[in-house]
């Protein structure tokens, strides 16, 4: 076998014809400029390979289901193993996911309580244990001289007139049965009973009638085995001399009934039936497990009054009920006024003047009938009474097959605990099965690491039967949850809902999973992994990466921490510069190698010749919000006062309750406060607000669009400037060219050939879909007489096609339209093309622009902005400039609170949030407040330890 991965000849995306060889089971980190290739090179070339060679050898029946990859561009990948990529956007957006089914622990944990849980009652919480039917007939033999029958359960608390079966036990020879608590013969029983449909009833067959004694033992035993076998482990006795005497009683009662289950029964109540465990029972997947009314997810979501009538000073005819919005004198106000006669309110009144009962019958409707008038004159006659608002709109909702009149209607909904099950998704049959006074979803509920504790402790809680069950499933936990705990996710819950992770966090997750797996001789390409990870947790990360490295596998891992750098095996930095500027390898070997390479700007940063510098000056808060009693999650009754007009970072180890904090609580409220629709605010006591704050920005990693046809220069609304310029031409007006000519989104000046997307998709049977550029416009999006129009000798497409370096000098002279670009170009984006697609560019770069667009905005100041982990696939020299570009925002007049684990980035902020001490309960406290300098001197501060020692290295190269 090879002892390399030699690549030659890569061309894909910026790659310039590179020739690479990667040292098979070394770790190895692919690093450089955002933008500069490495993604490329790990995942569309690399990756992309091995995956197309393994579909590729799969049968064309196969190969249809799975959609081939295209070939990279590249000449020969040689020495090539099995690929998997772990990359950050795999996080599963499905409700019913979560850490403990995407780790698979959760089916270790099915299968350990069906086989080793215990039975209790969901009603009086008694311990139930199986009984044999030798048990059952001793227990019965002790009641001496009492004539009992014996029942055996055919039908418990279902609805319907059962016919079918009072034929079925017939045929089967049965003489006697017990409907609803009365005996009858089974050859007259559909003559006197007429069961009612929608009722639940119960059926029971008579098995036997025995004067218990000793000489009726065989007998009795007989009787028990045969009412066991036809209620299919449960039977009932009852008094002979009781039942014939008594009239029905209350049905769910079971006076003077005794049950036994060879599954166990609870004496306290004798009507709840247990069945036999199985690993699907404990599923909210299946429904046999799943509650019956959220249907397992734990939530139901449902339309509420606050998002209905978000500003009650408002009246009706003004827009008060925003799902009907601004009304005129349509129908619906002249129903809503029918009802506000009969119930004294008019619908000009503000709704903050309604009485409870008003707002009651507003909201949720009155069965009374109404009669009115329509403003045509004829009778309006509500028979049935009105609906109510809340009712109605859930209704259209379930109605309605429109996914667009569905997504308008969730606006107005909110997710709230299952009434039935508390949240814990499950039924509450399953519930009471219990390990050591734990349910599954206890055990779930708890923090990883805890439940590392329960599970290594529980071998000692259990018996020598018990341990030989589960001997083996304990180890699979165990080794599962010590994986999770070793690259920094302690702090997760199993229940913990695989939507709400970080790219990160999810990245982590599918490592652990990966170890467990113990494959071999596997290629493994992993996509910084260390996001979302706070120093003192990189180590763990680190040395499981090695202890993957050391089974016998390759690890490519594309990052930008500097520790990890350190830590490889082999280093590959990309460059020199990004996008056109880059695609070349600019130094490869031992990170020492890489230091001492002349040409490599990473080189530079980890031997220390370049460095982020810290400020010569910390900013001065000019005010704060002030937000007290925040207990959402894990915050524990946190109050704090949040600067305004600085640079403020939110610190603290992963778990900490940072997300909580500005995500969940602060920012949500602002976003309302500025008449934003959110979902869910934070709980807390009070926030105090300035009124000085204009409004609030949270710029994200997200796509700037969702279609190809989205790009830099529409979303920074560069283009609008751009086609303004080219309608301006001599030649355009002479042609009476307006704006809307020179957009490839409309008809009119696009090429309709392609609809202005330059290309022609091709559907292929089993085979990848293609795309070829468009004959008539060869890829320029627009027609012949549109590209006819020239500015200073270029036209649209070819403007387009520059990247904001060329562009800036192009424009150098327009002012609008070179203010943009120059921003662009300071932000580290001068070699991305104006019109390149959007769904092509990085997290980072996407971030970049929508910064561009802020710092291009009117400088009137007092914004909130707010980033999280802005440093996502930056460089050292990306996050110098990204550094520069906050500044400049908060330079401006405006505020930016940033949540980061980047040390470069915490040292220059003026103002340090710390939150800890731990991840999970274990958090939500403020650690450490003040300036970095203030934060470094903290002691139990895990950040202030790790800024001290940058800081300290930073004034001893000053010295």
């Amino acid at each position: 076998m090879r002892d390399s991965i030699s690549v030659k000849g890569a061309r894909e995306h910026n790659l310039k014809n590179i020739d690479l060889e990667l040292p098979r089971n070394k770790l190895i980190v692919v690093t450089g400029l955002s933008g500069s290739g490495k993604s490329t090179l790990a995942f569309d070339t690399i990756y992309a390979e091995g995956q197309r060679r393994y579909v590729e050898s799969l049968s064309a029946y196969a190969r249809q289901f799975l959609g081939l990859m295209d070939k990279p561009d590249v000449d020969s990948i040689d020495g090539l193993s099995p690929a998997i990529s772990i990359e950050q956007k795999s996080t599963s957006k499905n409700p019913r996911s979560t850490v403990g089914t995407v780790t698979e622990i959760y089916d270790y944990l099915r299968l350990l309580f069906a086989r080793i849980g215990t039975h209790h009652c969901p009603k009086c919480g008694s311990s139930i244990h199986p009984q044999s039917p030798e048990n059952i007939t001793r227990l019965i033999m002790q009641e001496k001289d009492r004539t009992l029958m014996f029942l055996a359960p055919v039908i418990r608390g279902m609805k319907g007139t059962h016919e079918q079966v009072f034929e079925d036990l017939k045929k089967e020879g049965y003489t006697k049965i017990r409907v609803d608590q009365k005996i009858y013969e089974t050859e007259t029983v559909k003559e006197e009973v007429k069961l009612v449909r929608y009722e639940k009833h119960w059926i029971e067959v008579l098995i036997d009638t025995v004067t218990i004694c000793e000489e009726e033992h065989s007998r009795i035993a007989e009787a028990v085995e045969g009412a066991l076998k036809t209620g299919k482990g449960t039977m009932i006795i009852i008094n002979a001399e009781d039942a014939l005497a008594s009239k029905k009683k209350e049905l769910e009662s079971f006076e003077g009934a005794t049950t036994f289950s060879t599954f166990g029964a609870c004496p306290n109540h004798p009507e709840i039936m247990f069945e036999s465990l199985e690993p699907r029972m404990f599923s909210f997947n299946s429904p046999w497990g799943a509650c019956p009314t959220c249907h397992g997810l734990g939530e139901i979501t449902e339309v509420t009054a606050d998002k209905i009538i978000p500003d009650e000073n408002l009246s009706i005819m003004d827009g008060a009920l925003t799902v009907y919005g601004k009304m005129d004198l349509s129908w619906r106000v002249q129903q809503l006024a029918a009802v506000g006669k009969k119930h004294g309110f008019d619908v000009f009144t503000p709704l903050k003047e309604f009485t409870e009962k008003q707002r009651q019958v507003l909201l949720y409707g009155d069965q009374e009938p109404i009669k009115g008038n329509w403003s045509n004159g004829a009778n309006m006659s509500m028979k049935e009474g009105w609906e109510g608002i809340i009712p109605q709109t859930m209704r259209l909702y379930r109605q309605t097959e429109s996914n667009w009149r569905k997504e308008d209607i969730e606006k107005f909904m909110t997710a709230r605990p299952c009434n039935s099950c508390h949240g814990k998704r499950l039924q509450p049959m399953v519930l009471s099965v219990q390990i050591q006074d734990q349910s599954i979803i206890d055990v779930t509920d708890l923090s990883i690491e805890k439940a590392c504790d329960f599970f290594q402790n529980l071998p000692q809680k259990l018996g020598e039967k018990e341990m030989v069950i589960a001997k083996q499933v304990l180890k699979e936990i165990n080794s599962r949850l010590g994986f999770l705990v070793n690259v920094g996710l302690g702090y997760l819950s199993l229940s913990r809902a695989a939507k709400t992770l970080s790219g990160g966090e999810a990245q982590r997750i599918r490592l652990a999973t990966q170890i467990g797996s113990n494959l071999v001789g596997v290629l493994y390409i992993l996509d910084e992994p260390s996001i979302g990870l706070h120093q003192r947790d990189n180590t763990k990360l680190i040395n499981t990466l090695h202890r993957l490295r050391d089974l016998g596998n390759t690890l490519v891992v594309v990052e930008h921490d500097e520790e990890t750098m350190r830590s490889a095996d082999h280093l590959v930095d990309m460059g020199p510069g990004a996008g056109v500027h880059g695609g070349f390898i600019v130094a490869e070997g031992t990170p020492g190698e890489v230091m001492q390479n002349k040409h490599s700007l990473t080189g530079k940063y980890l031997a220390g010749e370049l460095k982020i510098d810290v400020p010569k000056k910390r900013r001065a808060s000019i005010g704060s919000i002030d937000v007290k009693g925040m207990t959402e999650n894990n915050l524990k009754n946190l109050s704090v006062q949040l600067p305004l007009g600085v640079l403020c970072g939110i610190t603290g180890v992963s778990g900490s309750g940072k997300s909580t904090l500005m995500n969940l609580t602060v920012i949500p409220q602002l976003r309302k406060m500025f008449g934003e629709q959110v979902d869910k605010i934070g709980k807390h006591q009070s926030i105090q607000i300035p009124q000085v704050i204009r409004n609030v920005i949270v710029i994200d990693q997200d796509p700037i669009g969702r279609t190809p046809r989205s790009n830099p220069a529409t979303y920074t609304k560069l283009f609008d400037e751009i086609r303004k310029i080219f309608a301006a031409t001599k030649e355009a007006k002479t042609r009476g060219y307006k704006e809307g000519r020179f957009s490839f989104n409309v008809k009119g000046g696009r090429c309709e050939n392609c609809q202005g997307d330059g290309v022609i998709r091709i559907e292929m049977n089993f085979l990848p879909d293609v795309y070829v550029q468009c004959s008539e416009c060869k890829g320029k999006r627009y027609n012949k007489e549109t590209l006819a129009v020239h500015y200073k000798g270029k036209n649209i497409a070819e403007v387009l096609d520059m990247t904001v370096e060329e562009a800036l000098k192009f424009f150098e002279n327009t002012p609008n339209i070179a203010r943009r670009l120059k921003t662009l170009d300071d932000v580290g984006l001068g070699y991305i093309k104006l019109g390149q697609s959007s769904t092509t560019l990085s997290g980072g770069e996407s971030q970049r622009i929508k910064i561009t667009r802020e710092l291009s905005k009117n400088k009137q100041g007092h914004v909130v902005y707010m980033l999280d982990e802005p440093t996502t696939g930056l460089h050292f020299d990306d996050t110098k400039r990204l550094i520069r570009v906050l500044n400049r925002l908060v330079d401006n007049g405006n505020t930016v609170y940033i949540i980061e684990h980047n040390l470069d980035v915490i040292k220059s902020c003026d103002y340090i949030l710390d939150l800890g001490p731990e991840g999970g309960g274990a958090g939500g406290k403020i650690i450490a407040e003040g300036t970095p300098e203030t934060v470094a001197k903290t002691p139990g501060s895990y950040t202030g330890q790790f800024l001290e020692k940058i800081l300290n290295q930073q004034n001893a190269d000053l010295l």
